[in-house]
Formats: C-alpha cells, structure tokens, sequence
C-alpha cells in the first residue's frame, strides 16, 4: 500500500491514469518494464474486461492495446 511505500522512504509519483492516461508508447514501456505481457497488465476483475471481448485468446498484443 501507498503508506507502507512511505514509511520506507519512498515517495511515488501518483499518476491518477483515468484523467490522464498514458500514451500507446508510454503504455508499452510500462508493460515491458514490469515484466508482463500486455494481456498479464490488464485488469480482469471488477471491469469490462469479457464484455469487451478481451479475453478472446485470439486477440494480439496489439489489438488489446487498441481496446
């Protein structure tokens, strides 16, 4: 949590992405820093993640990050 970030000695940038989402390359450079594939870095619960479609295997990397 944000507090136990701090109390070791850290302090985040907090970056509230759904006023200002990141651009596709931005996006990207995330993913690829922590380590996931785009389909890992989507959040599947409590979303519209099936009613979009997105949990249809056949979709690339690319096509999810269209979504």
């Amino acid at each position: 949590s944000l507090a136990m970030i701090r109390q070791g000695g850290e302090e985040p940038e907090i970056i509230d992405y759904l006023r200002k989402p990141p651009s596709r390359e931005r996006l990207i450079w995330l993913i690829e820093q922590a380590g996931l594939t785009v389909r890992e870095a989507l959040r599947q619960k409590d979303t519209p993640y099936d009613a979009l479609g997105l949990s249809d295997l056949s979709l690339s990397d690319e096509k999810l990050l269209d979504a």
